[in-house]
């Protein structure tokens, strides 16, 4: 598992340090890479960079995202960029050439380092043979489908170094996932000690209405209240999805050493295109300080 940055002083802190790998090429953002990298270079410099795990590039554009992150990247005696790689399927015949091009990228030593991929499968075969695929230095998060039971997909997970990755939005309301089968993907993610990362519609930490889309979408604090209350407290899937669908998740009766295990552990971060939206939203709510 990747590893989860430390040194955080509360549990607001501690809930929220890491949990954003920035999107900002796929929608409904959809900018071009010029501008996200320079976004990107931007965010690390602000007072709420502890918010950012890593910033999520395609294979097929790494070559690219040299070229324009070029005066940006860091120097050899900096800290170096962490990179989430987007690979295609499994089931893809491009999967392999992908996974070789991020580690040559690895290799070129510019200043970012990519140690996250992503990809989707649908079948317990195809996680098989994409683990056999995969170099020892790349941690795989592993897009399952959830429209049916997913517990044996997960179980596939079990004793693998992998996390699972779970669609909870996108530009339709058919990509939104019923809050019965969200549920009970976090649920089995939590009783089976799987981490995973959420994707996708969730660009704000409590439910929201996505007026342009014309649906609710779920919060990611509320997947973490959820989380937390299904792995440490034995919620049910009845009561996970309760929470999922209150307008007011509650961290409050979890310490902060349950907090960071249920981010180390389980909910380990969420992929949006935006990086304003939940800060605006946090800063309203009074878990972020007031920028100076």
């Amino acid at each position: 598992m990747p590893e989860v940055p430390t040194a955080v002083t509360t549990k607001d802190e501690i809930a929220l340090e890491g949990i954003i790998d920035y999107a900002g090429l796929f929608p409904p953002a959809d900018l071009d890479l010029q501008t996200v990298v320079k976004n990107w270079a931007s965010y690390l410099q602000s007072e709420d960079s502890w918010m950012l795990a890593r910033l999520i590039i395609p294979a097929v554009q790494l070559e690219e995202f040299v070229r324009c992150a070029k005066g940006l990247l860091p120097t050899p005696n900096e800290e170096m960029w962490q990179l989430s790689v987007l690979l295609p399927p499994a089931s893809s015949d491009k999967f392999e050439d992908a996974v070789q091009k991020t580690i040559d990228f690895n290799l070129s030593d510019c200043g970012a380092v990519a140690n996250v991929v992503e990809f989707k499968a649908n079948t317990t075969n195809e996680i098989d043979s994409a683990l056999e695929a995969l170099h020892d230095d790349l941690f795989p998060y592993i897009e399952l489908p959830i429209d049916k039971d997913p517990r044996g997909l997960i179980a596939c997970l079990s004793g693998a170094i992998a996390g699972a990755k779970v669609r909870t939005g996108g530009v339709t309301p058919a990509l939104y996932p019923s809050s019965q089968n969200l549920a009970m993907f976090i649920h089995t993610c939590a009783v089976a000690g799987q981490a995973f990362k959420a994707t996708a519609g969730m660009h704000h930490p409590c439910r929201n209405k996505n007026e342009s889309v014309g649906v609710v979408e779920y919060g990611f604090l509320s997947v973490l209240h959820a989380a937390a209350s299904a792995g440490l407290h034995e919620a049910s899937v009845e009561d996970v999805e309760k929470i999922l669908l209150s307008d007011a998740p509650d961290i409050s009766a979890f310490s902060e050493t349950e907090l960071e295990q249920v981010r180390a552990e389980l909910f380990n971060s969420v992929g949006s295109c935006s990086f304003d939206d939940p800060r605006i939203d946090l800063r309203t709510m009074g878990l972020l300080k007031e920028s100076t």
